[in-house]
């Protein structure tokens, strides 16, 4: 089988070289990105999972000229299953929601997953979400970030009840497109937040 399959099946364990997954992080098809990431959290540990978060975090730099689209989402499900390392970069990872050139949805993903560990990150996280949720004019942000407040132990901020267009929003096993409406009774009302972090 080929990479993309063993993703696409989630068959992580016979992912031979870590280093391959990487390059899914860029993959125009944004089920590949997050099954690459779930796929590096569970394959990098210690100081290679220190090593990848450093990497990921350097191919969100101008300096490193391949900005990677879902870097976001690797560092998080690295620091998702290497708690004592995501500790030191908890903050910085927080302070992406800043930076206008990063995939920010991405990034209030990863907060959401990494919830028990970075909600007692500088700058607040649940602080920061709520203010970009009134900043950044994308339905699917906001569902990221609403999902991830959630997560958080938040209380929702008023956007719940938006009368938005569809959001595309990954489940935890696809990319699926659904009416704002549906994404709020199925993941915000519903789903505890120990569901999926």
């Amino acid at each position: 089988m080929s990479i993309e399959e063993l993703l696409k099946s989630g068959e992580f364990n016979r992912i031979r070289k870590i280093s391959r997954l990487v390059s899914f992080l860029y993959h125009p098809d944004e089920l590949l990105r997050f099954r690459a990431a779930e796929a590096l959290g569970v394959m990098c540990k210690g100081s290679k999972a220190r090593n990848y978060i450093l990497r990921l975090f350097w191919h969100l730099s101008d300096e490193s000229g391949a900005y990677c689209v879902g870097a976001p989402l690797g560092i998080a499900e690295i620091g998702r299953n290497n708690p004592e390392i995501f500790e030191g970069f908890k903050n910085k990872y927080v302070s992406l929601l800043d930076d206008w050139e990063v995939e920010r949805k991405y990034v209030a993903y990863g907060i959401g997953r990494t919830a028990r560990i970075i909600r007692n990150a500088f700058p607040n996280p649940a602080e920061k979400l709520k203010e970009k949720i009134e900043e950044i004019e994308s339905a699917e942000f906001r569902a990221y970030a609403i999902w991830a407040l959630k997560k958080l132990g938040e209380s929702i901020p008023h956007v719940v009840s938006l009368p938005e267009d569809a959001v595309r929003f990954y489940d935890g096993k696809n990319v699926v497109e659904m009416s704002w409406k549906k994404f709020v009774e199925t993941f915000i009302l519903q789903e505890s937040p120990e569901d999926t972090s």
